[in-house]
């Protein structure tokens, strides 16, 4: 704080196991800062928040403008409003975009529809300049608890609000697990504060300063301290249990043991002694706490009052007991009570202690009460609605809301939205067949496929799914929805790397559709055959298809009906310009990559982002523009981070990441990229898997290590071939072939000699002329080892104006370089 006040914000976390002590020493410390008249905001991450976007940062932020759970929209409105003019005059313009951010968009005046890039940067730009401004008159604290539960959007934020304390009078104040880890931990003036538990003289100390110095306690600190590994919580609970029990007598500080123990008879885990200490209540108590633990760790009196059932006099007198007992503690007094369980296994052990039918009845009445005491906020709390109605025992009530919550989270965590779809799919079996239940299964069924392939699932599930679903649109009568179904299975085989079984049922379908007068259903199944052939290489058949559909299909198809998630057409352009980037027209590429960039601005599919600009690092990478692959790969994982680091998405962002650390010389540095690369396509689109191994090859190649090379080369070579990644398995053949000359020179002359031919002929045969001019390098390398100089200088130039040819000046400039030596040149054995 004394650096912070000094201009120098800091970052502190404090990390600990539960109960060590790290939101008690938070707690105090803020109530100091407090006491010295400081500004303190606070957030809070939850266990059920991980499917809730910004929850915790929405807390910081409604703090620092000053709206309480008593606003409404308007109200809020005008905090905002004012904060911000005072703030800064040149932020008038983004307030409808924060009045969107934290929930009270105007109607009169909304936020106006942003790139999600440009929105993002939008709402960074104001937070780091809310916390320059909020402590420019005094050293501000801004406090956010249990970062291990923290939600993959609110995760990208405080990234910023790390960097943005740098320089201020503002303190970020942060707790959570050991086993919660962030990058932005590495930052010069992030400081990290470890809790331990208490040693044996610690615990004696604590001991004493509960029960006093009697020579008779002196004899408990060992054996308390070995029952309890020394965790400050559940020494206090054992010590409790001692004193409820009348193993000890007297008051604070002043007790004594007046049963003598051979043994300290207390339960084995701290759950045991918690459930004894809950069977001790008076009746009225032990089930007002145990409603409690139905609502969560912490919950406002509000609600606890309304699903409990007892007069007001009664439920302030029990809560006044527990209070006493330390079972809870007062979280707020103002403007609404809150309390909070005093440790979360407290509550874990309460809501264990329920039977069976009264929990279901407390959750039924939870759910009831939430959705009535905040009906404006109901698509943050659809998961925490659809987890009550679920346990209540209303499956089609928790199948409506894990709907919900599946399309509220759609665009910021897919693989959350994945599980809630997964859950109405289950949900849906045990309910009595009618049609409400059929329309859910179906649309269940629809996106658990959508999903597969970006979250990884396998082969006989998503097999399942497609019977279970198009049985349900046979009984409707919905042949749009059966055919649906079809391509969207389709396209979960080639995620499953089954390329030839994906081609082939793209093709029936694309058959099936033509046969529809349905234009709608025609540009969908022409985008799920384009996106099959394109990731078969068969380039020429995609461009075709892509000028065709790009010419006829329409441009406004809603997004309801867009069967792939995304508009047909911008599918269509975005792999007419990966296509002719293959072929080498890289000019004409980039043009249709912009226009493929202004169709996912006006359809709002941020996920399309991810997968564009990994193809765009790829082309960067041809080129030899370091500076723009890694632009690329940075938008790649921001698209990747917002959607919540789907395996998919993540897969080819760290493919783009490889290939701009490649483009820039820095091998070293694209071999972890790869690494991940790899695992996570395999996880999930392993139609373009051979790509990890294949950036892992040359990342090898280049850093020496040529063995690990030749084996990942290899491994491409055989991914590829598999799923028909005609282009990949060139460029492997390509690699092989400089591992093995610079491992065994003219000896392995014969082997290289073979890997170019067949990389010659796939590039023949698919199209891929882009790597037509890396091709000549590489049989520059080999007539290098071989000592042929003409041949060598004769293919370097003939290289040089391939990659004229193909639009890429920078790689021809670098073959051009005076006294240039291959990096073949420096490692062969032979010089």
């Amino acid at each position: 704080l004394e650096q912070t006040a000094a201009g120098n914000g800091q970052v502190i976390g404090v990390v600990a196991e539960a109960g060590t002590g790290k939101s008690r020493l938070c707690f105090e410390f803020l109530e100091r800062c407090r006491a010295k008249g400081m500004r303190v905001f606070e957030g809070r991450a939850v266990a059920h928040g991980r499917n809730i976007p910004f929850l915790p940062i929405l807390d910081v932020f409604r703090s620092y403008f000053g709206i309480t759970s008593e606003d409404n929209d308007k109200a809020a409105r005008v905090k905002i409003a004012g904060n911000m003019v005072e703030l800064d005059q040149k932020f008038a313009d983004t307030i409808p975009l924060v009045y969107d951010f934290l929930g009270v968009a105007d109607p009169q005046n909304p936020a106006p529809k942003l790139d999600p890039e440009v929105r993002q940067r939008q709402l960074i730009g104001v937070i780091r300049q809310i916390i320059r401004s909020a402590s420019e008159k005094q050293p501000t604290v801004t406090m956010i608890e249990d970062l291990h539960w923290l939600d993959p959007a609110s995760a990208e934020f405080l990234e910023h609000m790390v960097d943005a304390r740098q320089g201020t009078h503002s303190l970020l104040l942060l707790n959570f697990r050991p086993e919660y880890r962030a990058e932005w931990m590495q930052k010069s003036w992030y400081r990290q504060i470890p809790l331990t538990p208490l040693d044996e003289k610690a615990t004696a100390e604590l001991l004493t300063s509960i029960l006093g110095n009697h020579s008779t306690i002196a004899s408990l600190a060992k054996p308390i301290h070995q029952r309890t590994g020394g965790n400050p919580f559940f020494i206090e609970e054992v010590v409790q249990n001692l004193i409820e029990t009348k193993h000890v007598e007297g008051s604070k500080g002043n007790y004594q043991l007046v049963t003598a123990l051979d043994r300290l008879e207390v339960p084995a885990t701290v759950k045991s002694v918690l459930a004894s200490r809950i069977d001790r209540l008076p009746e009225r108590e032990k089930r007002l706490l145990q409603t409690a633990s139905v609502i969560g760790k912490d919950f406002p009196e509000t609600l606890l009052s309304e699903i409990a059932g007892l007069p007001n006099d009664e439920l302030k007198s029990a809560i006044a007991t527990l209070r006493r007992a330390e079972f809870l503690y007062d979280l707020a007094l103002y403007p609404n009570v809150e309390y909070a369980f005093k440790h979360p296994l407290t509550q874990e052990v309460a809501l264990g202690s329920l039977l069976t039918e009264r929990k279901r009845k407390i959750h039924r009445t939870l759910a009831g009460a939430i959705e009535r005491q905040d009906p404006q906020h109901l698509d943050e709390r659809a998961p925490l609605l659809a987890h009550h109605w679920e346990e209540a025992g209303e499956t089609l009530m928790a199948a409506r809301w894990h709907k919900r919550a599946a399309e509220w989270v759609a665009t910021t965590d897919m693989n959350a939205a994945a599980r809630h779809w997964g859950k109405v799919r289950t949900l849906v079996g045990l309910l009595p067949k009618d049609n409400e239940a059929a329309n859910l299964g179906i649309a269940a069924c629809k996106q658990v496929l959508n999903f597969s392939w970006r979250v990884g699932k396998g082969a006989e599930e998503t097999r399942a799914v497609l019977d279970e679903g198009q049985a349900l649109a046979t009984a409707l009568g919905d042949q749009r929805m059966h055919l649906t179904l079809a391509m969207l299975y389709g396209k979960a085989k080639g995620g499953e790397g089954d390329s030839v079984e994906y081609i082939r049922a793209a093709s029936e379908n694309h058959r099936v559709a033509l046969q529809m007068d349905d234009i709608v259903m025609q540009a969908n199944a022409a985008l799920f055959l384009v996106d099959a052939l394109g990731h078969a290489v068969r380039i020429s058949e995609v461009l075709a298809l892509t000028e065709h559909g790009l010419t006829h299909y329409p441009r406004a198809i809603p997004s309801e009906e867009w069967a792939y998630g995304f508009n047909p057409t911008s599918g269509l352009s975005y792999w007419r310009a990966v296509c002719l980037n293959w072929t080498g027209r890289m000019q004409e590429g980039f043009a249709e990559f912009d226009r493929t960039v202004r169709f996912m601005g006006e359809d709002n599919t941020p996920e399309a982002y991810a997968f564009m600009h990994a193809w765009w690092a790829e082309a960067f990478y041809h080129m030899h523009e370091p500076d723009r692959a890694f632009e690329s790969a940075a938008r790649s994982q921001q698209s990747s981070r917002t959607a919540g680091d789907p395996p998919a998405m993540a897969g080819y962002a760290q493919i783009a990441v490889a290939y701009a650390h490649l483009t820039a010389g820095r091998p070293a540095e694209a071999i972890e990229p790869a690494r991940m690369a790899k695992a996570l396509l395999a996880r999930a689109e392993q139609v373009v898997i051979a790509m990890g191994p294949r950036l892992l090859a040359e990342a090898l190649l280049e850093t020496g290590d040529l063995p690990a090379a030749i084996a990942e080369a290899e491994h491409a070579i055989q991914l590829a071939r598999h799923s028909l990644k005609g282009n990949i398995e060139a460029d492997a053949h390509g690699i092989l072939a400089r591992a093995l000359l610079r491992r065994d020179g003219a000896a392995a002359r014969e082997a290289a000699e073979s890997a170019l031919a067949s990389a010659a002929e796939l590039i023949e045969r698919t199209g891929a002329k882009t790597l037509s001019p890396h091709l000549l390098e590489w049989r520059a390398e080999l007539a290098a080892v071989l000592g042929d100089e003409p041949t060598r200088a004769s293919l370097l130039n003939q290289a040089i104006e391939a990659f004229e040819a193909i639009g890429a000046p920078l790689q021809a400039a670098r073959l051009r370089q005076p006294h240039r030596i291959s990096s073949l040149a420096r490692t062969n054995p032979l010089d």
